[in-house]
C-alpha cells in the first residue's frame, strides 16, 4: 500500500456520534477518499450530502435493541457493500452504547473486511456516568475487534476534560466529538508546509496490532507544555489499560511557531520512561497551526485488556470461552412488520 493521496480510503459513521465525527472530518484535509454515513434517524443526516447517506428504517414505531438494527439493516447490505467496495482501507467511526452504534458498527465492519478493505474499527465509548450504555458498548467494541484488523478506542471522560465544569450534556457530547475530530485529523492530515505528518502506513503499522489501541489526548497548562501535555495523554491512557503493555505508538504535537525541535525530541523521548517500557516503538508528527497551549494526541496499540473488559461481565466470567458469538439478529415486533405470504 502506497502512502500518498490515491490510495482508496473510506470513512463510515455509524449512528448520531459516529456521523457527526465523520461530518466534521470530511471537512478537513485528510488522507481520507470518501466519506459515508449509516444511522437509524434520519436527522443524523443534516449536515451532509444524501447521496452519501444510508438510512436504515423501521416500520415500528419502538425503541430499538442492536439485534433489532441489525435485523433491520439486513436490506441494507447490499448498499453498504456498495459503499465500501474497491477502497483499499475503511474506517468504522462510531459512537457504542446506543443501539444504532452497538448494532451496526460490528456489522458495517464484517462486511468491509469481507470486501477486502483493511477494517479499522474507532469505537467512542460512554461516559463514565452513562451506565447502562456500558454493556451494550463492551459486547460491541469486543465483537468490533474480531470484526476489524485493528480498533482505535477513544474514551468520551478523557475527552471531556476540555469542556468547563457547568457544561450542558448537549456541549459536553459537542466538545468531546469535537476533540475527538482534532485528535483524528492529527492522525490522518495531508502534508503541508506547516506540519510533518505521519502519513497512512505508520498510522496504520501502530493500530494493526494485537489487542486494542489507546487514543489519548491532552493539552498543556503549564510552562514546561511538552513534558506536561505529554503526561497528562499517558496518564489517560493509564485509566484505561497497563500503558507499559504499549508497544507501538505514535504521538503528534499541535502547537504554534513557538514549539521548539527540541521540545519535540523531549516527548518521543520521555515516552517510554512515562509508560515503564524503554522498548516502545515510536513515531511522531507535528503540526503548526495550532495555539501556544500544546496538545497531545497519543495513539498507543498492543493492549490485551482494558477497563472496557469490566463493561462485559458474561464474557469477563467465560474468559473468552464462547461457544456462539455469532452477532444475533432480529426483527422488530408489530403487524406493521410482517410481510404477507404468496
Amino acid at each position: 500500500m502506497s502512502d500518498n493521496n490515491q490510495t482508496e480510503v473510506t470513512a463510515v459513521g455509524i449512528g448520531s456520534a459516529g456521523c457527526k465525527i465523520v461530518s466534521l472530518l470530511s471537512r478537513r484535509s485528510l488522507l481520507v477518499d470518501n466519506f459515508a454515513y449509516v444511522s437509524c434517524d434520519k436527522g443524523d443526516f443534516s449536515n451532509v450530502d444524501a447521496d452519501d447517506t444510508i438510512l436504515v428504517e423501521s416500520s415500528v414505531d419502538q425503541k430499538l435493541s442492536p439485534s433489532m438494527v441489525r435485523g433491520l439493516a439486513q436490506k441494507s447490505f447490499s448498499r453498504i457493500l456498495k459503499v465500501v467496495a474497491g477502497s483499499k482501507v475503511v474506517f468504522v467511526v462510531a459512537g457504542l452504547g446506543g443501539a444504532t452504534g452497538s448494532g451496526l458498527a460490528p456489522l458495517v465492519a464484517s462486511l468491509a473486511q469481507e470486501s477486502g478493505a483493511i477494517t479499522v474499527g474507532v469505537a467512542v465509548m460512554p461516559f463514565e456516568f452513562e451506565k447502562k450504555m456500558k454493556f451494550y458498548s463492551g459486547v460491541s467494541l469486543r465483537r468490533l475487534r474480531s470484526a476489524s484488523r485493528g480498533v482505535i478506542v477513544i474514551d468520551n471522560d478523557t475527552l471531556m476534560k476540555s469542556s468547563p465544569g457547568d457544561s450542558t450534556l448537549t456541549s459536553l457530547y459537542d466538545t468531546a466529538n469535537k476533540q475527538a475530530v482534532k485528535a483524528l485529523s492529527s492522525l490522518f492530515s495531508k502534508s503541508s508546509e506547516d506540519s510533518i505528518t505521519l502519513g497512512l502506513n505508520k498510522v496504520l503499522g501502530t493500530v494493526l496490532q494485537e489487542g486494542y489501541s489507546l487514543l489519548g489526548v491532552s493539552n498543556s497548562g503549564a510552562v514546561d507544555k511538552a513534558e506536561d501535555a505529554l503526561a497528562g495523554a499517558v496518564l489517560s491512557l493509564g485509566k484505561l489499560a497497563e500503558a507499559k503493555e504499549a508497544n507501538r505508538a505514535v504521538v503528534v504535537l499541535n502547537g504554534d511557531s513557538s514549539l521548539s525541535g527540541q521540545e519535540v525530541g523531549l516527548v518521543v523521548k520521555r515516552l517510554g520512561s512515562m509508560i515503564n517500557n524503554q522498548s516502545v516503538d515510536v513515531d511522531y508528527g507535528v503540526n503548526y497551526n495550532g495555539t501556544s497551549q500544546l496538545q497531545v494526541s497519543l495513539l498507543a496499540s498492543g493492549f490485551r485488556s482494558t477497563k472496557y473488559d469490566d463493561y462485559d461481565p458474561i464474557n469477563k466470567a467465560l474468559r473468552g470461552r464462547v461457544m456462539d458469538d455469532e452477532m444475533d439478529s432480529s426483527l422488530v415486533e408489530g403487524l406493521e412488520a410482517i410481510q404477507p405470504c404468496d
